[in-house]
C-alpha cells in the first residue's frame, strides 16, 4: 500500500493483506466512514482502526489491524504474512501501519485501486 501527498509524492509504503477474493475493486474512491473498533460481516472477529473506503453487498471494505478472533483474541495471521492475500474483502495491516492509516486517512481522502 502506497500513501501519498497532495503533491503526488509517497509518503510511505508498507505490505497489507488483501483479499483473496477479488473483490477490491480497480477504481477511485473516498474514505466515507470511520470507528476505533469494529467487527466483521459474521461476528467472528473485531478489528481495530478501520477505515472504511468501499460499500459491498456483502460488508464494508476498509483498512484496518491485523483483525482477532472474538472467542480467544488471537490474530488471523501474523504480520510476516503481511503481503498474501488473507482476508475476505479488506486490507490487513500491522498495528503500526494500522495507526499511521488512521491519521492519514480521514473522511474524503482519496482512496485508488489498481
Amino acid at each position: 500500500m502506497w500513501a501519498v501527498d497532495d503533491n503526488n509524492v509517497l509518503i510511505r509504503s508498507w505490505l497489507v493483506s488483501g483479499s483473496k477474493y477479488d473483490n477490491e475493486i480497480p477504481g477511485t474512491y473516498k474514505v466515507y466512514s470511520r470507528s476505533d473498533v469494529s467487527t466483521s460481516w459474521n461476528g467472528e472477529s473485531v478489528q481495530y482502526k478501520m477505515v472504511r473506503w468501499l460499500k459491498s453487498d456483502r460488508a464494508p471494505i476498509g483498512f484496518h489491524s491485523i483483525p482477532l478472533h472474538i472467542e480467544d483474541k488471537t490474530p488471523y495471521q501474523d504480520e510476516a504474512a503481511l503481503g498474501e492475500r488473507l482476508s475476505d474483502g479488506c486490507q490487513r495491516q500491522a498495528t503500526l501501519d494500522a495507526d499511521f492509516t488512521w491519521e492519514f486517512a480521514q473522511i474524503g481522502t482519496v482512496v485508488v485501486v489498481i
